[in-house]
């Protein structure tokens, strides 16, 4: 078994991360626009990029402020059945996000892919908790301005 374990500080409240991470209005703005998410235990979680992915992630635990947990039910063949942790505490004059995706099988390509692209996700939760800003939508413009210039 292989597992992503990725730790940051983040000058924001334990309550605003909680919801930038369980709301549909926060994690819109940082990992996938298109998405429904409710932050209840047993709901499936839906997040959808065209042509590329459809993620279903079970909500297999909810403490307010604490922690989050998903269990992937349908997705990549390699993604279903791991589950992905998110845990806030506080340190210091920070909050702090321990974020796991456990159960891989192997570490696959495609799982040192995924453990990038998490980092990469974390760095705009971050951002987006932070400042306010669409992290989503920054990709997008940096995206079209490259479009342009090629």
């Amino acid at each position: 078994m292989a597992n992503i374990y990725h730790q940051l500080l983040i000058n924001t409240t334990p309550s605003k991360l909680y919801k930038a991470i369980t709301e549909q209005e926060g994690i819109s703005k940082w990992w996938i626009s298109n998405c429904i998410v409710k932050p209840e235990i047993g709901f499936i979680n839906k997040f959808h990029i065209e042509g590329y992915v459809d993620n279903k992630m079970k909500i297999t635990d909810l403490q307010i402020d604490k922690r989050i947990e998903w269990e992937c039910v349908d997705s990549e063949k390699e993604w279903i059945g791991t589950h992905i942790i998110f845990k806030i505490s506080i340190h210091n004059n920070y909050t702090k996000l321990t974020f796991k995706q456990i159960n891989w099988k192997d570490e696959t390509d495609f799982f040192a892919s995924c453990n990038f692209h998490w980092a990469r996700h974390l760095t705009m939760l971050k951002e987006y908790c932070e400042s306010g800003t669409n992290q989503v939508n920054k990709i997008i413009e940096l995206e079209e301005v490259i479009k342009v210039k090629e």
